[in-house]
């Protein structure tokens, strides 16, 4: 950590002003010079980065606002580091503070009906030199008097524990050149009024808990084994207490491993607990002591929010969660914002740390009632569930073939056509946990209707793990429920996967049970037949694939389907091209645009808009190719379909190259580059291979 500069002196050298500034108090305060406090704790022991956090504090400290002392609050979970901070840079800027340093812990203050800060104001006083004999004794008297007696002096004051704003508006000193320093649990924003800085104290990275924890180990004969290092450092979610805490531990029980202190730790009922060195207070009751403080609706909410299935989570999620509205779910997440108990990602949506999380979970178990948690856990699982089949509509429209027949109740803005795919996008790991959660309380009926809703999302964004996990899970659930029609719909979209990763014969698979499935509904065979023909195109089986494409369109064609004729119009076209029969192929491309825009659906259109590009390229008809190419990748983007956008730039990276226009070229190739790097697409090194080297482009 680099030297950080310190606040602006006055004009002159620092002893000169220094010298200055003690002549006017002496000639005008009844104290001497002798009484200048010295009253901060040491400096913390181990200390690791932070440099933004104290970087923050000396940019403020150098900014000063005229008749004002800078105040600087930092604000954090319990045992987050606040006070390490704060006394770092504390002992770091000493000698800017002539006038002596003034420290209290205000939880020593704390009594029943509120903090004494008479008391504190007192011993300020006192510290400061004023006789007994002068402290008045009200409250506004002694504040008065402290405002006065600090004008002339560079006072630093750490103040500890804060609850209020008001606990610190008192305690500001009279000096523009004074600096307060302010740790709470609490945000403190009514402190904004004194012009103060707020700095939110977060837990350490992965990389510097590591070396608090290396800092701290006892010296032992051998290294420690670096995965054991890492893995305690997660166990403490970069907490510094926690921290603290296990190096503690491991010096105490000197026979221990850092594995072995890994075991001990690793179980999740137990380590709050754990956390704790020579019966002193450990982990839990630090949270059970803030816990404790909070109004009867934030600790239900505390402890419900604690069952959601994935770590960040919305505010319509926690609604769901405490079964309580949305405004009243903002006032009550807001106050545990304050208490720092959950961190506010962004607009509407939140998360624990991982050990406040711990604690909450398991005081939702103490605390509640079976009932209520089942009923918790299943109101959140069905509110994922709606804003899912919500999201479904949204994109594919009410003309897709569906088997459940859940109408959502919540819907999404028509103003963002991108708004629902940016919902699951932000929500995938939490959904696939939903599903599992659906699983386990054997909501067989939901799971397999969760997969449907998703096809969606998994089509257009590859996600391929979560496609298969969840839609194997479909599977079995649509077969536990007897459905025979949703059994075959879910293999089809299982095998969809499969044909993706060229895993073939797992497509073959699940394609002909799902066929044999399909024999008495007309939908199912169709949708069947449609992947059977993509499996067969890519297996470059172009006679095969067209066989049962033709047969998909015969079949939505009975079935009245205007999307499913424009779809199978589409894949149908898209074969006879890579077969090598591009003006059949074009032919049969236009006339699904052309349904695909009678029947408004603008998503269709556009991976319609794909594949005629490919057609025009083969034609040798390029201006044709970047007309269709550019309104397709438009409207992928637009639509947030990252894959499919990809798609159509590289074809009109083929056209640029054609037409020889080396900026076309380059503009296509950046927008290429960002969408392979989002979607983790192996060909990213190539594409920038290509933007680094512009002679290269030629051999694109």
């Amino acid at each position: 950590m680099g030297a950080e500069p310190g606040p602006p002196e006055p004009a002159g050298s620092a002893d000169e002003s220094s010298a200055l500034a003690d002549q006017e108090v002496s000639a005008a305060l009844p104290y001497s010079l002798a009484d200048t406090p010295r009253q901060l704790p040491p400096p913390p022991h181990r200390f690791v980065n932070r440099t933004s956090e104290l970087k923050a504090i000396t940019d403020r400290v150098q900014t000063p606002q005229q008749d004002r002392a800078a105040v600087v609050v930092m604000s954090g979970l319990g045992g987050v580091g606040k006070t390490a901070l704060a006394l770092q840079w504390a002992h770091k800027h000493l000698s800017l503070f002539t006038g002596g340093q003034l420290y209290v812990d205000l939880a020593a203050y704390r009594r029943p009906n509120g903090v004494e800060l008479a008391e504190v104001l007192g011993s300020f006083l006192r510290a400061l030199g004023v006789s007994e004999d002068y402290i008045p004794i009200s409250l506004p008297e002694r504040a008065a008097l402290f405002r006065t007696r600090t004008q002339a002096r560079r006072l630093l004051i750490v103040i500890e524990n804060a609850e209020q704003a008001a606990q610190v508006r008192p305690l500001i000193p009279g000096s523009q050149h004074s600096v307060v320093l302010v740790t709470s649990r609490h945000k403190l924003g009514g402190l904004i009024t004194e012009g103060a800085t707020f700095i939110a104290v977060s837990p350490l990275g992965p990389s510097d808990s590591t070396l608090l924890v290396a800092q701290m180990l006892p010296v032992r004969a051998g290294a420690p084994e670096p995965t054991a290092v890492k893995e305690l450092a997660q166990l403490c979610g970069g907490l510094p207490i926690a921290l603290c805490i296990a190096g503690a531990q491991l010096a105490q029980h000197r026979t221990w491993s850092v594995p072995r202190l890994v075991r001990y730790l690793n179980d999740d009922h137990r380590r709050l607990d754990r956390l704790s060195v020579d019966g002193e207070t450990g982990l839990r009751r630090m949270f059970d002591a803030v816990y404790a403080d909070l109004p009867p609706a934030a600790q239900r909410m505390y402890r419900l929010a604690a069952l959601h299935p994935g770590r960040d989570f919305a505010v319509g999620i926690a609604a769901a969660a405490a079964n309580t509205s949305p405004d009243a779910t903002d006032d009550i997440l807001a106050i545990l914002s304050d208490a720092n108990l959950v961190e506010e990602l962004y607009e509407e949506r939140y998360r624990f740390h991982d050990l406040v999380r711990l604690h909450a979970h398991q005081t939702a178990f103490r605390d509640e009632s079976g009932d209520e948690l089942d009923a918790a856990t299943r109101r959140m699982i069905s509110w994922y569930f709606d804003r899912t089949a919500a999201a479904d509509r949204a994109i594919l429209g009410d003309g897709r073939w569906r088997i459940s027949s859940y109408k959502p109740i919540s819907n999404f803005e028509e103003t963002d056509p991108a708004e629902p795919m940016k919902w699951l996008e932000v929500e995938q790991t939490n959904l696939v946990r939903a599903v599992r959660i659906a699983w386990e309380l054997e909501d067989f009926e939901q799971v397999w209707a969760f997969c449907e809703f998703l096809w969606a999302y998994y089509h257009s964004h590859k996600v391929y793990p979560d496609w298969v996990e969840t839609h194997q899970l479909g599977v079995q659930a649509a077969s536990k429920c007897g459905n025979r029609v949703a059994e075959a719909k879910i293999r089809n979209q299982l095998a969809r996967a499969y044909i993706e990763l060229r895993d073939f014969d797992s497509a073959a698979t699940q394609l002909n049970a799902a066929d044999e499935l399909a024999t008495d509904d007309l939908w199912s065979q169709a949708v069947v037949s449609e992947s059977l023909g993509l499996l067969y195109r890519e297996q470059e089986l172009f006679d095969e694939s067209a066989e049962k494409l033709k047969r998909a369109r015969v079949l939505n064609e009975k079935l009245g389907s205007a999307r499913g004729v424009a779809i199978q119009s589409y894949q149908l076209g898209d074969v006879l091209v890579r077969a090598g029969k591009a003006s059949d192929g074009l032919h049969l491309l236009v006339e699904a645009l052309q349904v695909a825009r009678r029947i408004e659906d603008e998503l269709s259109a556009a991976r319609v808009g794909i594949a005629m590009g490919r057609a025009y390229e083969k034609l040798d008809q390029w201006n044709a190719a970047q007309e269709i190419l550019d309104r397709t990748a438009a409207t992928m983007r637009e639509r947030r379909q990252p894959v499919k956008e990809a798609q159509a730039l590289e074809l009109l990276l083929v056209v640029a190259r054609h037409g020889d226009d080396r900026g076309q070229f380059h503009n296509y190739a950046e927008r290429l580059l960002q969408l392979y790097e989002t979607t983790g697409n192996p060909r990213s090194t190539t594409i920038r291979s290509w933007l680094d080297d512009e002679d290269r482009w030629v051999s694109a």
